[in-house]
C-alpha cells in the first residue's frame, strides 16, 4: 500500500518526465528523417559524378588494352546439392576476354557433380599448383571439354572459407573475385570492376553492393511483390548511408555479395578464415590492418554500379532469417577485426545504422503510443509521430528507386514507379518495421 501512495504522489511527475521523452523522439525523428534525406542528397551528388566519369570510359577499347588485368572467380560450391547449370551459364557469358572460373564442388554430392560433367564434360587435369593457404585436401582438378575458361576442383571442404582458399591456390591470375550460389552478375560486371582496379594502383580491392531481382532480363518488372519489397529496402539501406559504406568498401551485414581481391593482398593477410562466419568481410578488415600497420598507401573501393543481383527470399520468414545471419555475421566481423573497427568510419556508421538507431526507433514508438494511451500526450501528437516515421521512410525508399533508376537507367516505366511509390508507404507499416524488429533482437 505504502508503494502505491508513493507511485500515486510521484505520477504528475512521471507524466510531465515522460511528456518530455516524448517531444525528444518527436524532435530526433524529425531530425533523422532530415539526415537520411540529406545523405540521399550527398549520395546523389556522388553519383552524378561517377556518372558523369563514366561517359568518357570506352569498355571497348579498355578491354582491348594492354593494361586489362585477368581474373579468377571463385565459386565455392562444396555444399550444393542441386544443379549449378544456371549460375555457371551466368558467369560464363560475361563480357570480358580474359578469366578463368573455378569451380570448388563436392564429387560426394552427386547431382551437382553430374550437372557439371553433363553439362561441361569435364576430364582429369594435372595441374601444378602451391599450397600457400590452407585448406581442405583436393582430390582432384578437372577441366572442361566445352570451355576452356571452366575450373572444377573436387574437394571436400566443410565451409566455405576453405574453398575459397583451395581455389585461390588453384588460380592463375593477379585478382581473385569470389562469386556465391545466390548471386548473378551483369555482362559488364568484370569489365568495370577491372577498370575500377587499374585506375588506381594502389587499390586492394573493390567491393559491389548487390540489388535484388529475380530470374529473367528485366531487373524488376518480373518480381513479386515481397521480393520488390526487398528491392526497395536494398536500394534504401545503399544510398541512405553510401558514404559511410564507401569509407569501409563493403556493406558489413551484405558481406557474401561480388567483390574482387588483390591476389598479393589475400595471401599476405593469410587467406580466408575457416573461424569467420563472414569470410570475406572477415579477409577485408585484417587487410585494412596490415596495411595500416605497416603505413603502406591502399585503397579499397565500393563501386555503386549495379553489377550484381541477389536472387530474392520467396517467404517473409526467409526474409527474417535471412536478416538475422547478416546480423550475427556482421558482429562476428567487428568482434574478431575490434581494433581495426573502431578507426574505421564505415564500420561504426554501420553498426549505428543497423543496431542503435533501429532501437531508438522501436523505444520511441513503444513510449509514444504508451503516453497516448496514459493520456500523456495529445492523441494527434501519437498520430503526427507515427505519420512523420511513414512520410520519411516513403520519402527515402521512392528517392533511392528515382536515383536508381537516373544513374543506371534500368528502364522502368512511370506504372511501375507508381507502384513501388504505393508500396513503399505501406512497407513503412508492415514490412519494414518487422525487418527493423528483427534486427533489434537477432
Amino acid at each position: 500500500m505504502q508503494f502505491i501512495t508513493i507511485l500515486q504522489s510521484a505520477l504528475p511527475q512521471i507524466k510531465t518526465i515522460l511528456a518530455s521523452v516524448c517531444y525528444i523522439f518527436f524532435a530526433l525523428a524529425l531530425l533523422a528523417g532530415i539526415i537520411r534525406l540529406l545523405l540521399i542528397g550527398h549520395s546523389t551528388a556522388q553519383l552524378k559524378q561517377h556518372v558523369r566519369s563514366l561517359r568518357s570510359v570506352d569498355y571497348r577499347r579498355f578491354q582491348d588494352s594492354e593494361h586489362v588485368m585477368p581474373v579468377s572467380l571463385i565459386l565455392p560450391a562444396t555444399k550444393e546439392t542441386g544443379s549449378l547449370k544456371e549460375q555457371l551459364e551466368n558467369l560464363l557469358s560475361l563480357d570480358f576476354k580474359q578469366y578463368e572460373l573455378i569451380v570448388v564442388a563436392n564429387s560426394a554430392h552427386a547431382e551437382a557433380w553430374a550437372s557439371l560433367d553433363r553439362a561441361y564434360m569435364l576430364l582429369p587435369f594435372h595441374q601444378p599448383y602451391k599450397k600457400t593457404l590452407k585448406s581442405a585436401p583436393i582430390d582432384g582438378i578437372y577441366r572442361s571439354a566445352k570451355d576452356v575458361r571452366l575450373v572444377v576442383i573436387d574437394c571436400k571442404a566443410d565451409n566455405t572459407a576453405s574453398a575459397l582458399n583451395a581455389g585461390v591456390n588453384v588460380s592463375s591470375y593477379p585478382i581473385i573475385a569470389p562469386v556465391y550460389l545466390d548471386l548473378r552478375l551483369t555482362k559488364d560486371a568484370l569489365l568495370k570492376m577491372v577498370y575500377a582496379f587499374v585506375s588506381d594502383s594502389a587499390c586492394v580491392y573493390i567491393g559491389s553492393f548487390s540489388r535484388v531481382k529475380d530470374s529473367g532480363d528485366d531487373p524488376a518488372r518480373k518480381q513479386t511483390m515481397i521480393s520488390q519489397q526487398q528491392y526497395l529496402e536494398r536500394l534504401t539501406l545503399f544510398y541512405t548511408n553510401r558514404a559511410g559504406y564507401a569509407d569501409l568498401g563493403v556493406y558489413l551485414p551484405l558481406s557474401r555479395t561480388f567483390a574482387a581481391f588483390l591476389k598479393s593482398a589475400v595471401l599476405e593477410s593469410g587467406g580466408f578464415s575457416d573461424a569467420a562466419k563472414a569470410p570475406g568481410a572477415d579477409l577485408l578488415l585484417r587487410i585494412h590492418a596490415r596495411m595500416r600497420r605497416e603505413k603502406r598507401a591502399y585503397c579499397a573501393r565500393l563501386l555503386p554500379d549495379a553489377i550484381c543481383y541477389q536472387l530474392p527470399k520467396q517467404r517473409m520468414r526467409d526474409v527474417c532469417a535471412a536478416i538475422r545471419t547478416e546480423q550475427q555475421e556482421m558482429r562476428d566481423t567487428v568482434r574478431r577485426n575490434r581494433a581495426v573497427a573502431q578507426e574505421i568510419t564505415g564500420v561504426v556508421d554501420t553498426r549505428f545504422a543497423e543496431k542503435i538507431w533501429p532501437f531508438v526507433e522501436l523505444l520511441g514508438v513503444i513510449t509514444v503510443i504508451l503516453s497516448g494511451v496514459l493520456g500523456v500526450v495529445s492523441p494527434v501528437i501519437v498520430v503526427l509521430y507515427l505519420l512523420l516515421g511513414i512520410l520519411f521512410g516513403s520519402a527515402q525508399s521512392v528517392s533511392a528507386a528515382l536515383l536508381e533508376e537516373y544513374a543506371f537507367q534500368r528502364q522502368t516505366d512511370t506504372g511501375l514507379l507508381l507502384k513501388r511509390y504505393l508500396l513503399a508507404i505501406f512497407d513503412n507499416i508492415g514490412f519494414r518495421l518487422l525487418t527493423s524488429l528483427v534486427r533489434v533482437f537477432s
